[in-house]
Protein backbone atom coordinates (compact mmCIF):
# COMPACT_ATOMS: atom_id res chain seq x y z
CA UNK A 1 0.00 0.00 0.00
CA UNK A 2 2.95 2.49 0.93
CA UNK A 3 4.32 1.87 -2.33
CA UNK A 4 0.99 2.38 -4.11
CA UNK A 5 0.13 6.04 -2.45
CA UNK A 6 4.16 6.93 -3.15
CA UNK A 7 3.91 5.92 -6.62
CA UNK A 8 0.69 8.39 -7.14
CA UNK A 9 2.24 11.06 -5.05
CA UNK A 10 5.27 10.84 -7.48
CA UNK A 11 2.76 11.13 -10.24
CA UNK A 12 0.84 13.83 -8.98
CA UNK A 13 4.10 15.82 -8.80
CA UNK A 14 5.47 15.00 -11.81
CA UNK A 15 2.02 16.55 -13.65
CA UNK A 16 2.39 19.51 -11.47
CA UNK A 17 5.93 20.10 -12.70
CA UNK A 18 4.44 19.70 -16.38
CA UNK A 19 1.92 21.86 -15.95
CA UNK A 20 4.01 24.49 -14.82
CA UNK A 21 5.92 24.10 -18.17
CA UNK A 22 2.93 24.10 -20.12
CA UNK A 23 1.77 27.42 -17.98
CA UNK A 24 4.72 29.21 -18.94
CA UNK A 25 5.20 28.20 -22.44
CA UNK A 26 1.18 29.69 -23.28
CA UNK A 27 2.22 33.02 -21.45
CA UNK A 28 5.75 32.81 -23.98
CA UNK A 29 3.38 31.83 -26.81
CA UNK A 30 0.48 34.88 -25.54
CA UNK A 31 3.42 37.27 -25.52
CA UNK A 32 4.88 36.52 -29.00
CA UNK A 33 1.51 36.29 -30.49
CA UNK A 34 0.52 39.97 -29.55
CA UNK A 35 3.57 41.40 -31.10
CA UNK A 36 3.10 39.19 -34.25
CA UNK A 37 -0.12 39.99 -34.59
CA UNK A 38 0.36 44.28 -33.83
CA UNK A 39 2.66 43.79 -36.99
CA UNK A 40 0.50 41.50 -39.26
CA UNK A 41 -2.91 44.07 -38.35
CA UNK A 42 -0.39 47.39 -39.71
CA UNK A 43 0.73 45.28 -42.91
CA UNK A 44 -2.51 44.00 -44.24
CA UNK A 45 -4.28 47.42 -44.68
CA UNK A 46 -1.12 48.86 -46.66
CA UNK A 47 -1.08 45.28 -49.03
CA UNK A 48 -4.63 46.06 -49.76
CA UNK A 49 -3.63 49.73 -50.62
CA UNK A 50 -0.99 48.51 -52.84
CA UNK A 51 -2.88 46.01 -54.82
CA UNK A 52 -5.36 48.43 -55.25
CA UNK A 53 -2.63 51.18 -56.66
CA UNK A 54 -1.17 48.68 -58.79
CA UNK A 55 -4.48 47.47 -60.47
CA UNK A 56 -4.90 51.27 -61.42
CA UNK A 57 -1.90 52.28 -62.80
CA UNK A 58 -2.02 48.20 -64.79
CA UNK A 59 -5.29 49.93 -66.48
CA UNK A 60 -3.80 52.60 -67.71
CA UNK A 61 0.13 51.24 -69.33
CA UNK A 62 -0.16 51.41 -73.11
CA UNK A 63 1.45 48.85 -74.77
CA UNK A 64 3.50 45.33 -73.23
CA UNK A 65 2.42 44.18 -69.68
CA UNK A 66 4.98 43.01 -67.66
CA UNK A 67 6.35 39.55 -67.92
CA UNK A 68 5.25 39.11 -64.60
CA UNK A 69 1.64 39.37 -65.32
CA UNK A 70 1.67 37.35 -68.38
CA UNK A 71 0.04 34.15 -68.02
CA UNK A 72 2.65 31.40 -69.75
CA UNK A 73 1.38 28.42 -69.20
CA UNK A 74 4.00 25.30 -68.57
CA UNK A 75 4.21 22.32 -66.81
CA UNK A 76 7.09 23.50 -64.14
CA UNK A 77 5.39 24.96 -60.78
CA UNK A 78 7.09 26.53 -57.83
CA UNK A 79 5.27 25.83 -54.52
CA UNK A 80 6.08 28.07 -51.52
CA UNK A 81 4.94 26.34 -48.19
CA UNK A 82 5.42 28.26 -45.04
CA UNK A 83 5.21 26.06 -41.91
CA UNK A 84 6.60 26.22 -37.65
CA UNK A 85 10.33 26.02 -37.35
CA UNK A 86 8.99 24.39 -33.69
CA UNK A 87 6.92 22.07 -32.40
CA UNK A 88 3.97 21.91 -29.60
CA UNK A 89 1.14 24.34 -31.99
CA UNK A 90 -1.56 21.62 -32.20
CA UNK A 91 -2.08 20.59 -35.62
CA UNK A 92 -1.07 23.70 -37.32
CA UNK A 93 2.00 22.16 -39.17
CA UNK A 94 0.05 18.79 -39.98
CA UNK A 95 -2.94 21.13 -41.69
CA UNK A 96 -0.56 22.64 -43.66
CA UNK A 97 1.75 20.05 -44.62
CA UNK A 98 -1.82 18.09 -45.49
CA UNK A 99 -2.79 20.76 -48.20
CA UNK A 100 0.63 20.91 -49.49
CA UNK A 101 0.34 16.88 -50.37
CA UNK A 102 -2.75 17.68 -51.83
CA UNK A 103 -1.56 20.38 -54.14
CA UNK A 104 0.87 18.09 -54.98
CA UNK A 105 -1.74 15.47 -55.99
CA UNK A 106 -3.94 17.79 -57.60
CA UNK A 107 -0.26 18.43 -59.92
CA UNK A 108 0.80 15.04 -60.22
CA UNK A 109 1.02 15.79 -64.21
CA UNK A 110 3.28 18.63 -63.42
CA UNK A 111 6.87 19.59 -62.19
CA UNK A 112 6.34 20.70 -58.84
CA UNK A 113 9.33 22.49 -57.37
CA UNK A 114 9.40 23.15 -53.54
CA UNK A 115 10.36 25.67 -51.59
CA UNK A 116 10.45 25.15 -47.63
CA UNK A 117 9.83 27.72 -45.13
CA UNK A 118 10.17 26.62 -41.35
CA UNK A 119 11.81 23.54 -40.00
CA UNK A 120 9.47 20.99 -39.55
CA UNK A 121 8.33 21.72 -43.63
CA UNK A 122 11.68 20.46 -44.95
CA UNK A 123 12.16 18.17 -42.55
CA UNK A 124 8.80 16.52 -43.42
CA UNK A 125 9.24 16.69 -47.29
CA UNK A 126 12.75 15.32 -47.21
CA UNK A 127 11.60 12.54 -45.23
CA UNK A 128 8.97 12.19 -47.61
CA UNK A 129 11.64 11.86 -50.51
CA UNK A 130 10.49 15.21 -51.67
CA UNK A 131 13.71 17.08 -50.73
CA UNK A 132 12.70 20.99 -51.31
CA UNK A 133 14.59 22.97 -53.67
CA UNK A 134 15.35 25.69 -51.15
CA UNK A 135 14.93 25.58 -47.55
CA UNK A 136 14.40 28.69 -45.12
CA UNK A 137 14.38 28.08 -41.28
CA UNK A 138 14.26 30.30 -38.43
CA UNK A 139 11.84 32.83 -40.10
CA UNK A 140 9.29 32.75 -37.86
CA UNK A 141 10.69 34.81 -35.32
CA UNK A 142 11.16 38.15 -35.86
CA UNK A 143 11.03 37.89 -39.52
CA UNK A 144 11.71 41.21 -41.49
CA UNK A 145 10.25 42.64 -45.06
CA UNK A 146 14.20 42.12 -46.20
CA UNK A 147 14.07 38.26 -45.64
CA UNK A 148 11.00 38.14 -47.60
CA UNK A 149 12.22 40.49 -50.53
CA UNK A 150 15.55 38.65 -50.48
CA UNK A 151 13.11 34.41 -51.31
CA UNK A 152 10.90 36.26 -53.53
CA UNK A 153 13.86 37.68 -55.66
CA UNK A 154 15.21 34.20 -56.32
CA UNK A 155 11.70 33.10 -57.51
CA UNK A 156 11.09 36.16 -59.69
CA UNK A 157 14.66 35.58 -61.49
CA UNK A 158 13.38 31.72 -61.98
CA UNK A 159 10.28 32.87 -63.14
CA UNK A 160 11.42 35.25 -65.78
CA UNK A 161 14.54 33.30 -66.63
CA UNK A 162 11.44 30.35 -67.58
CA UNK A 163 12.52 27.46 -65.08
CA UNK A 164 9.23 27.77 -63.62
CA UNK A 165 5.87 29.18 -65.06
CA UNK A 166 3.30 29.72 -61.96
CA UNK A 167 4.59 30.02 -58.39
CA UNK A 168 1.78 29.52 -55.75
CA UNK A 169 1.74 30.25 -52.00
CA UNK A 170 0.88 27.80 -49.28
CA UNK A 171 0.14 29.46 -45.63
CA UNK A 172 -1.98 29.18 -42.66
CA UNK A 173 -4.28 32.71 -42.62
CA UNK A 174 -4.74 33.99 -38.90
CA UNK A 175 -7.88 34.51 -38.46
CA UNK A 176 -7.73 34.81 -34.20
CA UNK A 177 -6.58 32.69 -31.72
CA UNK A 178 -8.52 29.75 -32.01
CA UNK A 179 -9.18 29.74 -35.58
CA UNK A 180 -6.80 29.47 -38.88
CA UNK A 181 -6.96 28.64 -42.31
CA UNK A 182 -4.98 27.00 -44.45
CA UNK A 183 -4.55 29.36 -47.77
CA UNK A 184 -3.10 28.34 -51.30
CA UNK A 185 -2.59 31.82 -53.30
CA UNK A 186 -0.91 32.07 -57.03
CA UNK A 187 2.00 34.98 -56.18
CA UNK A 188 2.91 34.66 -60.45
CA UNK A 189 1.95 35.68 -63.15
CA UNK A 190 0.51 38.25 -60.70
CA UNK A 191 -3.39 38.71 -60.67
CA UNK A 192 -4.24 42.48 -60.22
CA UNK A 193 -8.20 43.43 -59.34
CA UNK A 194 -10.58 44.36 -62.22
CA UNK A 195 -10.63 48.09 -62.92
CA UNK A 196 -14.54 47.85 -61.97
CA UNK A 197 -13.40 46.49 -58.40
CA UNK A 198 -11.71 50.03 -57.46
CA UNK A 199 -14.39 52.59 -57.74
CA UNK A 200 -13.70 52.88 -54.21
CA UNK A 201 -9.99 53.76 -54.78
CA UNK A 202 -10.37 57.26 -54.25
CA UNK A 203 -8.47 58.09 -57.15
CA UNK A 204 -8.96 60.34 -60.02
CA UNK A 205 -9.51 59.01 -63.24
CA UNK A 206 -6.81 61.40 -64.84
CA UNK A 207 -3.30 61.57 -63.43
CA UNK A 208 0.08 61.49 -64.10
CA UNK A 209 2.74 59.02 -63.49
CA UNK A 210 6.44 60.25 -63.84
CA UNK A 211 8.63 58.71 -64.41
CA UNK A 212 6.15 56.44 -66.47
CA UNK A 213 3.87 54.59 -66.35
CA UNK A 214 5.15 50.98 -67.08
CA UNK A 215 8.17 51.93 -64.62
CA UNK A 216 5.86 52.55 -61.92
CA UNK A 217 3.85 49.33 -62.54
CA UNK A 218 7.51 47.14 -62.40
CA UNK A 219 8.35 49.35 -59.17
CA UNK A 220 4.39 48.73 -57.90
CA UNK A 221 4.65 45.26 -58.77
CA UNK A 222 7.94 44.55 -56.86
CA UNK A 223 6.70 46.16 -53.91
CA UNK A 224 3.52 43.85 -53.95
CA UNK A 225 5.07 40.56 -54.54
CA UNK A 226 7.72 41.41 -51.63
CA UNK A 227 4.47 42.73 -49.16
CA UNK A 228 2.48 39.59 -50.26
CA UNK A 229 5.07 37.11 -49.00
CA UNK A 230 6.12 39.08 -45.66
CA UNK A 231 2.17 39.32 -44.76
CA UNK A 232 1.57 35.12 -45.50
CA UNK A 233 5.23 34.73 -43.31
CA UNK A 234 3.41 37.29 -40.44
CA UNK A 235 0.21 35.67 -40.64
CA UNK A 236 2.04 32.28 -40.58
CA UNK A 237 3.60 33.75 -36.98
CA UNK A 238 0.78 34.52 -35.53
CA UNK A 239 -1.09 31.26 -36.54
CA UNK A 240 1.38 29.15 -35.11
CA UNK A 241 1.65 31.15 -32.02
CA UNK A 242 -1.81 31.06 -31.75
CA UNK A 243 -2.19 27.62 -32.27
CA UNK A 244 0.62 26.83 -29.52
CA UNK A 245 -0.96 29.23 -27.05
CA UNK A 246 -4.35 27.02 -27.50
CA UNK A 247 -2.18 24.06 -27.35
CA UNK A 248 -0.37 24.94 -24.37
CA UNK A 249 -4.05 26.21 -22.81
CA UNK A 250 -5.81 22.81 -23.26
CA UNK A 251 -2.41 20.51 -21.95
CA UNK A 252 -2.79 23.07 -18.99
CA UNK A 253 -6.65 22.36 -18.33
CA UNK A 254 -5.79 18.77 -18.92
CA UNK A 255 -3.17 18.52 -15.92
CA UNK A 256 -5.67 19.75 -13.97
CA UNK A 257 -8.16 16.91 -14.73
CA UNK A 258 -5.33 14.48 -14.25
CA UNK A 259 -4.52 15.71 -11.18
CA UNK A 260 -8.11 15.83 -9.70
CA UNK A 261 -7.90 12.20 -10.67
CA UNK A 262 -4.87 11.49 -9.79
CA UNK A 263 -5.87 13.18 -6.35
CA UNK A 264 -8.98 11.05 -5.77
CA UNK A 265 -7.00 7.81 -6.64
CA UNK A 266 -4.84 8.68 -3.84
CA UNK A 267 -7.83 9.77 -0.99
CA UNK A 268 -9.39 6.24 -1.99
CA UNK A 269 -6.24 3.71 -1.95
CA UNK A 270 -5.34 5.59 1.37
CA UNK A 271 -8.95 5.19 2.88
CA UNK A 272 -8.78 1.22 1.85
CA UNK A 273 -5.50 1.06 3.59
CA UNK A 274 -6.91 3.04 6.94
CA UNK A 275 -10.47 0.82 6.55
CA UNK A 276 -7.82 -2.61 6.17
CA UNK A 277 -5.48 -1.69 9.55
CA UNK A 278 -8.79 -0.54 11.43
CA UNK A 279 -10.23 -3.61 10.75
CA UNK A 280 -6.32 -6.02 11.62
CA UNK A 281 -6.51 -3.95 14.76
CA UNK A 282 -10.10 -4.66 15.69
CA UNK A 283 -9.85 -8.14 14.32
CA UNK A 284 -6.75 -8.51 16.82
CA UNK A 285 -8.39 -7.16 19.80
CA UNK A 286 -11.14 -9.56 19.28
CA UNK A 287 -8.22 -12.62 19.52
CA UNK A 288 -7.05 -11.29 22.20
CA UNK A 289 -10.22 -11.33 24.36
CA UNK A 290 -11.12 -14.56 23.49
CA UNK A 291 -7.75 -15.57 24.41
CA UNK A 292 -8.17 -14.88 27.63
Amino acid sequence: MASTTRDIRRRIRSVRNTQQITKAMKMVAAAKLRKAQSRLMAIRPYEETLTRQLGLVVSRLVGDESPLLVERGGERVALVVIAADKGLCGAFTHNVLRRADAFLAEHAGREVSLTAIGKNGARYFVKSGREPAVAYTDMSEGVTLAQAAAVMRKLVAAYLDGQIHEVHLLYSYFNNVISQQVRTERLLPFEVPAVEDLADAGVREEYIMEPSPEEVCDYLLGESLNVRLFRALLESASSEHGARMTSMDNATNNADELISDLTLQFNRARQSAITTEISEIVGGAEALSKGR
